[in-house]
């Protein structure tokens, strides 16, 4: 466990010295809306703050807010918008660090840090309470769950779940189970653990006050073979739930039973063109807030979909456009739904697109920010 002090001992001397350049950060107008924008991969650097102006489409210039490594997630706590939970690494080790928002000089102010037992971590999410904290590794191919105290600390990690090698999907990037997202399904009772390496979604109930997992029986939904299943989506009401397949380059609609706990395929909607390239992969799908288009990036093409969403949630394909960008991992809507953000990793950038509300199509590039490993956007 490494507490406020012992975690800003680990903080490099960079780090320390970017923080006390806030005070001379351009404060925000009236109006703009606050991201931090998490980086990954061998030229990241950490967590950046910066201004977004939906008047113009465009972020003020990023500033250095935390200089800690593997910030793949981030999220905030449901009650207390001020405070920041992001995946971490410390020797090689997967974990969670949590942080209070605050004004200058700390845009960041640090609560502490704790790791579990994994390797490259990816997504993290918190429970609707506010009292559960849960990752997903890529790398390792496991989860882990943290209990979050009244004051934001992060406890010792509670379950740390492998699922090795035994189940695997049919491609070579599937060896072993590599999990990819982790998040509290419609209704808060139970768990949905996206397994790309298994082409699994595993199932289960979750005790808030602990922060302990039980497998549901089923335990798992089968996803179709080499599918490798990344990121989920719920569309409110709870009976649907859209899922993004990596290496199959699908969308698929699952139909969620709250009651029972169980996932259904409801349809399928691919991501590609005819004549698409080999090695394309999906990356992120968002939807937009009135429930009407759900948007979907896809790798190697370096392209976004555009669904408009009809009867019983089903998908009709109205737009395909350029990322701009190279190795999408995040798509994200602005607060007043006029834009869209992508964050692209390999090109070191992060893109925003006019939306059109009424249509949901979305425009040539506005504006973009470079900040270098660029994967996740988070509004704040």
């Amino acid at each position: 466990m490494l507490d406020r002090r012992s975690f800003l001992a680990t903080l490099p001397a960079a780090a320390l010295l970017a923080r006390t350049s806030f005070s001379q950060m351009t404060p925000p107008t009236l109006g703009t809306q606050r991201a931090f924008v998490g980086s990954t991969g061998k030229e990241a650097q950490g967590i950046f703050s910066t201004y977004f102006d939906p008047k113009t489409g465009a972020f003020s210039q990023p500033e250095m807010a935390a200089k800690l490594p593997g910030n793949d997630c981030m999220a905030l706590h449901p009650e207390r918008k001020r405070r920041l939970y992001t995946t971490s690494v410390i020797n090689g080790i997967a974990g969670v660090a949590g942080f209070e928002i605050v004004d200058t000089p700390d845009l960041l102010h640090p609560i502490n840090q704790e790791t579990a037992k994994g390797m490259g971590p990816n997504f993290l999410s918190i429970d609707p309470s506010g009292r559960v904290a849960m990752e997903a590794n890529w790398g390792s191919g496991d989860i882990s769950t943290y209990q979050i105290a009244k004051d934001g600390t992060l406890s010792p990690y509670v379950e740390h779940i492998e699922y090795g090698a035994e189940h695997h999907g049919p491609e070579p990037v599937q060896v072993h189970s590599r999990c990819h997202s982790i998040l509290t399904a419609p209704g808060g009772r139970f768990v949905l653990v996206n397994d790309f390496g298994a082409d699994r979604i595993y199932v289960y109930a979750l005790d808030a006050a602990t922060a302990k997992l039980t497998p549901h029986d089923p335990p798992f939904y089968q996803a179709a073979p080499g599918s490798a299943p990344r990121h989920l989506v719920f569309y409110p009401g709870g009976k649907w739930i859209y899922c993004n397949n990596e290496l199959t380059n699908t969308v698929d609609l699952l139909a969620w039973d709250e009651k029972r706990g169980t996932l259904t395929k409801a349809g399928s909607w691919t991501t590609l063109p005819a004549d698409a390239p080999p090695k394309c992969r999906t990356a992120d799908i968002t939807l937009s807030a009135d429930r009407r288009f759900l948007y979907g990036s896809v790798r190697g093409l370096e392209s976004m979909v555009v669904w408009a969403v009809g009867k019983d949630a089903r998908l009709q394909e109205i737009q395909r456009t350029k990322v701009e960008g190279v190795e999408n991992r995040c798509v994200t809507i602005d607060a007043t739904g006029k834009w869209l953000v992508a964050a692209n990793q390999r090109s070191n950038d992060v893109t925003v697109f006019p939306r059109d509300a009424k249509t949901g199509k979305l425009g040539a590039a506005a504006s973009s920010i470079k900040i270098a490993g660029a994967c996740f956007v988070l509004w704040a």
